[in-house]
C-alpha cells in the first residue's frame, strides 16, 4: 500500500506546473485596480504587471516609450482578448526598442514600478495616462491561426463527413 502512495504522489507531482523567469510567483505583486492608477494623484512605486495590445512606440533621447491599450492578464501572463479595456497606459523603458518589432498591434507583457500619471491624447481627445517604469517586459509573439483538417479513420462511416479542427501557432 505504500509503495501505491509513494507511486501516486510522484505521479501528481509530476504533473505540477513549474514556474520560473518570467512567470515566475506574481505574490509580491500588488493587485491594483487599473483605473485607479490614471488618477492624478496615483500611488507611485507600486510594483505591478500589467498586458495589453501595443498602440504606439515612441523613442526619445532618454530611452522608448511604448503606448499600451490595457488588457487583463491570462494566467500564464499572456493578454486575454476582451471586447472592452479600461484603458492605456504608457510603459517607460530606458533602452532603445526597436518600434519594427514592438509594432501597433502586437501583445506584450510589463513589469515595473507605478510612476505619475501624466495628460496626453488619443488622437485629438485629451486623456491621462498610467506610466509605468518597466523594468521587465515579454513581448509575445504573433500566433496566426491555421485550420489543418484531418479525417479519423475509426469513426469515419461514409455518411458523416466531419473535419477536426486543429489551431498551430506559427
Amino acid at each position: 500500500m505504500k509503495w501505491i502512495a509513494c507511486f501516486l504522489a510522484l505521479f501528481l507531482t509530476a504533473c505540477a506546473n513549474n514556474k520560473t523567469g518570467y512567470y515566475a510567483d506574481d505574490s509580491v505583486l500588488i493587485r491594483q485596480q487599473f483605473a485607479q492608477m490614471a488618477q492624478l494623484n496615483n500611488p507611485q512605486g507600486w510594483q505591478v504587471k500589467w498586458s495589453g495590445v501595443i498602440a504606439q512606440t515612441r523613442n526619445l533621447a532618454s530611452g522608448t516609450e511604448v503606448e499600451v491599450v490595457y488588457l487583463p492578464l491570462a494566467y500564464n501572463g499572456i493578454p486575454q482578448q476582451a471586447e472592452q479595456s479600461p484603458g492605456r497606459f504608457i510603459a517607460v523603458f530606458p533602452q532603445l526598442l526597436d518600434p519594427v518589432l514592438y509594432a501597433k498591434g502586437r501583445s506584450i507583457t510589463v513589469s515595473g514600478a507605478t510612476a505619475l500619471s501624466r495628460e496626453g491624447k488619443i488622437g485629438d481627445m485629451p486623456y491621462r495616462f498610467a506610466v509605468l517604469n518597466a523594468t521587465q517586459h515579454k513581448l509575445w509573439p504573433v500566433v496566426k491561426e491555421v485550420e489543418v483538417r484531418y479525417e479519423d479513420p475509426l469513426f469515419d462511416d461514409g455518411f458523416y463527413f466531419h473535419h477536426h479542427r486543429t489551431i498551430v501557432p506559427r
